[in-house]
């Protein structure tokens, strides 16, 4: 484990325990008993120091979802007690649908600030040691005013080594765009693109047919539900070959 490597595992470590009691906290969950919250933060220091171990380009998860698989322990517990499990939005039913008490954390910035800078840190040594992906510098561009879709594209696309642009002004043709229907230069954007060449992956709330089906028509070469996507967004990354 390289030095960026290990000032992330101590800080996700670290942070988990605190992280999990706030939480618990903000949901009005009673507090787990010192034995659950310790196997949790233990399986996530195993866990973690395994994945870290190895080279970047056989790193097959990400830190942040083994913090959130780590929550599957308290889960439990608070089933087991029989505690009512608040409502949930569906977008994040859809993207963590085994997480029925929402404590998994949907950016490493829950974990706190050392925990946030350690992450960037580790994401940007990891975007150098996988800079013989060839790219020329080209972005992964993003088209959506949601700041929350933002983050998720964010960290998918640092972990595969790449930089993320929101602007087609970035002056370099993009390796693949992904434009949010909801936005209002998205018809636009995908026509420009796709007369370009560009891969384009348009995506919307499943329930818009019409703007789905019209994402088609403009050149979007893959066109999918929201949900659907932020699900799997690095399945849809560009890959070392």
């Amino acid at each position: 484990m390289d030095a960026t490597g290990s000032a992330l595992h101590s800080a996700f470590v670290g942070g988990f325990g605190p992280y999990l009691k706030a939480i618990l906290d903000e949901r009005g969950l009673p507090h787990l008993d010192d034995d659950t919250v310790q196997a949790a933060t233990e399986w996530l220091d195993d866990e973690l120091r395994t994945l870290l171990d190895q080279p970047f380009h056989l790193q097959d998860r990400s830190p942040l979802e083994l913090v959130q698989q780590a929550m599957e322990g308290p889960t439990g517990a608070l089933r087991a007690a029989g505690v009512k499990a608040p409502l949930r939005d569906p977008v994040s039913v859809a993207a963590l649908p085994g997480d029925h008490y929402g404590l998994a954390p949907a950016s490493s910035a829950a974990l706190g600030e050392e925990a946030f800078h350690a992450h960037l840190a580790w994401g940007a040594a990891k975007a150098s040691a996988l800079a013989p992906l060839v790219t020329g510098g080209r972005p992964v561009l993003l088209l959506s005013g949601d700041l929350m879709d933002r983050s998720r594209f964010e960290e998918a696309v640092r972990e595969v080594g790449l930089r993320l642009a929101t602007s087609s002004d970035d002056g370099l043709r993009p390796l693949v765009a992904f434009v949010d229907l909801k936005h209002p230069d998205a018809d636009d954007l995908i026509r420009t693109l796709a007369a370009d060449g560009v891969e384009v992956i348009a995506y919307g709330p499943h329930v818009d047919s019409d703007a789905l089906t019209r994402a088609r028509t403009l050149g979007a070469q893959t066109v999918l539900a929201r949900s659907r996507l932020m699900r799997a967004i690095t399945d849809h990354l560009p890959r070392r070959t």
